[in-house]
């Protein structure tokens, strides 16, 4: 894959890491991702962090992308996304660095978010979030809009198909 940012975006529990890592691994793009900057700064995601600090993580966040398309790498930016004028930032970043941008809009139904979340409850499997920081989260969050051109990927059909038309394998048409 030739120079490009990419961003995931979904509500948290969506699956959009994972969709980060299977995209990055797919075409050797650089993985960002907010939870790793957070964790890295001491910050637990599942609990509350002021907006103040999330603005922190997410301008960390667009300087190493800068760094990676200036060193000719494709990236891949994993967070919610959930307000636009994030995405907007992203968005001019590609442009700014002459890349093209696609959005991963990670639309999973809210019944599979919740039932992760309450099997991550049980196993610990990953972090927790607290059922208040989800509320907050879900009651702010600002779904792509049809101006953005958002790749919605409902299910791992859906990746497939784009990873597929992506590589220009025969799947993808």
């Amino acid at each position: 894959m030739s120079r490009e940012l990419i961003a995931t975006c979904g509500l948290a529990f969506s699956g959009k890491s994972t969709v980060a890592r299977q995209v990055a691994e797919a075409f050797g793009a650089e993985l960002v991702s907010y939870d790793a900057i957070n964790a890295a700064r001491g910050f637990d995601g599942g609990k509350v962090i002021a907006d103040s600090e999330w603005e922190k993580t997410s301008m960390m966040a667009a300087g190493s992308a800068r760094v990676a398309l200036a060193n000719g790498r494709a990236v891949v930016v994993d967070d919610t996304f959930s307000h636009r004028f994030l995405r907007d930032r992203f968005r001019a970043l590609a442009k700014a660095t002459g890349v093209p941008f696609t959005l991963l809009f990670v639309d999973t139904p809210l019944a599979v978010i919740e039932a992760r979340i309450a099997e991550n409850a049980r196993t610990g499997q990953r972090a927790h979030i607290a059922p208040e920081v989800f509320a907050h989260h879900r009651g702010r969050f600002q779904i792509p809009g049809e101006d953005e051109a958002p790749v919605r990927l409902s299910n791992d059909e859906d990746l497939e198909r784009w990873l597929a038309t992506r590589r220009g394998d025969s799947l993808g048409s």
